[in-house]
Parts: structure tokens; C-alpha cells; sequence
């Protein structure tokens, strides 16, 4: 959940720097939750489906600058990770821009991810909406190996390219070798009659964490008039062995008038062997104005066959501070 409930700016300046910047923001979340997975349930410690309080508290610190020379710098880093003093990276990046491009490295998309459009918008207390079975993510092998990416972005008019790698961690692996996940993605935006178009194109390889393989996506997202705004996207992941390969298909739609937005999401995983996996979620945000926002989301497997199984919902505020 990506929300910015709290800041505050310090600046300083330093010989051979035009500017630092350092902003600190925050969240907090208050509200009630449930969910029939087992594996979900057990996390906050009831039984599934069993009703429970919830309440996140979020810190991060945004930091950003630029040389004399004009190269910009910056770093973020999200304290509601755990065993940040244990040298956890997660939820850490830091990047460098220029006209030569972009270059980040941590915590973030690989090249596919970046290039593919989810089907997911806004936010939920338990992101119940973008959490069931077979929500379309479009993330590739991304978070498979040591979870610490490096991706390089440029752009030139209404084209984007990137590519990434994120290197597989061998020295611990009792699964053999595995391949670097290595990613290439590019963007085309353009307006039509008023409606703003994206369309994203990716390839990587790699590995999903035990069996090497490749996987290639794409996506169209398209924002109209009258606050109407959706995606499609569609991946294809090949894994080596019989069996493993599937695809997957996602649609979401949001619609947005005045203080209130709604929006829906269905995906579908349609495996080489075994049956289709199809599941949705719902999502609907109130601004209350003054930083406080109404969240409610519902997840719900739609073939209720499928291992991790589950329906989940949420409702509470989002506080601004």
C-alpha cells in the first residue's frame, strides 16, 4: 500500500551540492480485518475467518539531491520492515538520474514489473483486493533470489526501455544452480481522442527461486473521461521440467467521482497440468478530506477449489497526519 500520511522537510546545504533534500513520512491504519486462509489467519494469530482488530503504523525516509553539475541522487527507506538491524534490505533503494537515464538498485521492479501494469488501483487495510489467489501482480521472477534488484530506465519522448537483473544466491541454494533473473521492458504512452493510453511489453529469465525459466508479458492500460480507468495484462511463464509452464490473464476496471472511487479486478492462472485458478477483488476509498481516507476491500477465490483458497476483507481509515 503506497500512502504518504506524514511529512516533513529538512534542508541542508553542502559544499559541491545545489541541494539535499530529506523528507520524512509516515502512515497509520485502524480497522477490522478477516480471512479464510489458514496461512493468514495464523499470522494474526485466529482462527480463519475469525474477525480481528488491525492497526499499522508506517515510517519512511525519502532522501533526494542534486549535484552542481545537475545529476540527481537519492535514497528511501521503509522502517515498518522487519530486522532493519540485521542488515534487511527490504523496502530499501537508492538511485542516481541523468540525462544519461535512471539507475536504481534494492528493493525495487525488475524490468518486467516496471513495464506490465497490474490489474490492481487503490487501497485496502488488508490489501485484500491485489492478495487473492490469482490476482495479476505481472512481477515476473522478481523477490526469487536475494530480492535486491538493479534496474537502468531511459526515456525518450513517448518510449521507455529498461532492463534489470536480480543475481540468483547459489552459495545458499540446495536446489542446484540457478540463473540470474535478467529483464528487458519498454513502454509506449500516447492520447487518443482524450484518452490516455500505456502499453508495456517485457521479457525476463531467471528463476522462480527452484526451477529456471523465462517468462514474457504485456499490457494495455488506458485512462478515459468520466473518471473511468482500467488494464489488461497477460503473462506466459515457461519453467524447465514437464508441467510447469501457465499463463496468466488480468482485468482491472476503477471509477472515480468526486470523494468516491471503486474498483474491481478479476485474474485467471491457467496451468499446463491441473485446472484454472480464477479469483477477484473489490475495492472502494472515501476522502473524508483532511487526510483521512475510508478503505474497504474484499478478495474471494471464484473456483474455491484451488490450495489457498480464501475469501478476506477489511474495512477502517487511513489517517493523514
Amino acid at each position: 500500500m503506497k500512502k504518504v500520511l506524514l511529512a516533513t522537510t529538512m534542508l541542508a546545504g553542502t559544499a559541491g551540492f545545489a541541494a539535499a533534500e530529506v523528507a520524512v513520512s509516515g502512515s497509520a491504519e485502524i480497522g477490522i480485518l478477516s480471512s479464510e486462509s489458514a496461512a493468514t489467519a495464523a499470522t494474526l494469530g485466529v482462527l480463519p475467518g475469525d474477525l480481528t482488530f488491525h492497526q499499522d503504523v508506517e515510517v519512511k525516509f525519502t532522501m533526494s539531491g542534486e549535484t552542481d553539475g545537475g545529476l540527481s541522487f537519492g535514497a528511501v527507506i521503509d522502517l515498518d520492515e522487519t530486522d532493519v538491524d540485521l542488515g534487511d534490505d527490504d523496502g530499501t533503494t537508492v538511485f542516481v538520474s541523468g540525462a544519461f537515464g535512471k539507475l536504481t538498485m534494492g528493493d525495487t521492479d525488475g524490468a518486467l514489473d516496471w513495464a506490465v501494469q497490474d490489474a490492481g488501483a487503490l487501497t485496502s487495510l488488508g490489501d485484500d483486493h491485489t492478495t487473492h489467489v490469482a490476482y495479476f501482480a505481472a512481477s515476473g521472477f522478481d523477490a526469487s533470489q536475494d530480492n535486491q534488484v538493479v534496474r537502468y530506465e531511459y526515456s525518450f519522448g513517448e518510449f521507455g526501455v529498461a532492463i534489470s537483473m536480480e543475481q540468483a544466491d547459489n552459495g545458499s541454494s540446495a536446489v542446484g544452480t540457478l540463473d540470474d533473473n535478467i529483464g528487458i521492458g519498454a513502454t509506449y504512452s500516447t492520447d487518443l481522442s482524450g484518452t490516455a493510453l500505456r502499453f508495456g511489453i517485457a521479457y525476463q529469465s531467471g528463476s522462480d527461486g527452484t526451477t529456471n525459466g523465462d517468462v514474457w508479458g504485456l499490457s494495455v492500460g488506458a485512462e478515459l473521461a468520466g473518471g473511468f480507468s482500467g488494464s489488461i495484462g497477460y503473462t506466459d511463464t515457461s519453467l524447465d521440467g514437464a508441467g510447469n509452464d501457465e499463463s496468466a490473464l488480468g482485468v482491472g476496471v476503477t471509477y472515480k467521482t468526486g470523494a468516491l472511487s471503486l474498483h474491481a479486478n478479476y485474474g485467471l492462472i491457467d496451468p499446463e497440468v491441473g485446472v484454472d485458478v480464477e479469483s477477484y477483488g473489490l475495492a472502494v476509498n472515501y476522502d473524508l478530506g483532511g487526510g483521512a481516507v475510508v478503505m474497504a476491500g474484499f478478495g474471494n477465490d471464484v473456483d474455491g477449489v484451488t490450495p489457498g483458497a480464501q475469501q478476506q476483507y477489511s474495512i477502517g481509515l487511513g489517517l493523514s497526519f
